[in-house]
């Protein structure tokens, strides 16, 4: 589990990414009780990628929008929240879419096999790969 955590003003924040079954997450909190973000991911490699990201826009963030003490507490958790969700959801796109173009290409691959090996088979050898019971 890796945990960072951040202060502004009165009011400390944690960032974190753990192991949850078989996937990760990675979250924003305020302090230890409300969450602020969370997002799941099923492979680590993306998930400690995320994490890292998402502690560099926490940083810049906090850099480019600085708040005095008087600031609303529930207004700044949800200003940074709608700023990590979006940052969060652009990055989800981006690997979205290499898993999408990489299983397109497996398939046209696979397709191309099978209409190959397919024409080694007798019409009456044809059967469904999967029966109802």
């Amino acid at each position: 589990m890796k945990v960072k955590t951040y202060k502004n003003g009165k009011n400390n924040y944690t960032a974190y990414l753990k192991d949850l079954g078989t996937g990760w997450e990675a979250g924003f909190t305020n302090g230890v009780s409300k969450p602020i973000f969370v997002g799941n991911f099923i492979h680590a490699s993306e998930a400690n990628e995320w994490y890292n990201l998402m502690t560099s826009e926490i940083t810049k963030f906090n850099k480019k929008f600085t708040v005095g003490s008087n600031c609303p507490s529930q207004w700044f958790t949800s200003f940074i929240g709608c700023h990590l969700y979006k940052h969060y959801y652009n990055f989800v796109n981006r690997v979205l879419s290499q898993h999408s173009r990489r299983y397109e290409q497996i398939m046209e691959k696979e397709t191309k096999k099978y209409r190959q090996m397919s024409k080694n088979w007798y019409p009456g050898e044809k059967t469904p790969f999967l029966k109802a019971s």
